[in-house]
């Protein structure tokens, strides 16, 4: 990548456009192979690696399918029985999460399932509103006052948009997922999809949708 800035500099934006996009479909060509024999995508899986998973992600270790989740997966429509992403959606604005979770249903088998796992506005607001600021403390997050956990917690860590139960189900209703479920934490009906969070539960909406 340094290299590429660099020829970029050199070059009229024409001609970098050009080798920008090429590289571009040149790394969609490569996830696609690796995913294709996988019938379970892991989304923005960082160092948590799932045995038997598709492992996706825009950096990491060798065994990290590396994808820009904001772009088209590049996956053959109703190739995948579930994908699973752990505090991702809150990283990205709300229009490319829906974009995302489109994506996720098109890629997505008739019955297969897609599970969340995301921060809680309600419940950080409920802390809030209770003078709490103390929850996270095992996780290295020590906010002074309760205004100091609202804001950090909104704009920290490059959140961008953060969901309460009604806005998350409205996102996977928009994205076409016909039937919306609460779930607890590591707890599924759908055995691929138990005991996969790797968080301490710090009160985070988790759902499932089914396609």
């Amino acid at each position: 990548m340094p290299r590429l800035r660099w020829i970029r500099q050199l070059l009229p934006p024409v001609v970098t456009d050009g080798i920008a996009a090429t590289a571009r479909w040149a790394a969609d060509q490569v996830a696609r192979r690796r995913i294709a024999p996988h019938r379970r995508l892991h989304l923005a899986c960082g160092g948590h690696l799932l045995p038997g998973w598709a492992n996706v992600d825009l950096e990491g270790p060798a065994a990290v399918i590396k994808l820009d989740l904001t772009r088209p997966l590049p996956v053959a429509s109703q190739s995948i029985d579930c994908i699973y992403a752990e505090h991702f959606i809150e990283h990205i604005e709300r229009p490319a999460a829906q974009r995302l979770l489109r994506e996720c249903h098109r890629v997505l088998v008739p019955a297969g399932v897609l599970r969340l796992s995301t921060p809680s506005l309600a419940h950080l607001v409920a802390e809030y509103q209770a003078g709490r600021t103390g929850g996270w403390a095992d996780l290295q997050w020590h906010p002074a006052t309760p205004a100091q956990l609202l804001n950090e917690a909104m704009r920290c860590w490059g959140h961008r948009f953060l969901f309460d139960a009604p806005e998350l189900e409205m996102l996977l209703h928009e994205a076409g997922f016909a039937r919306t479920l609460a779930r607890g934490w590591r707890a599924s009906e759908h055995a691929a999809l138990a005991g996969l969070e790797c968080r301490p539960y710090k009160g985070e909406l988790i759902y499932e949708g089914i396609k």
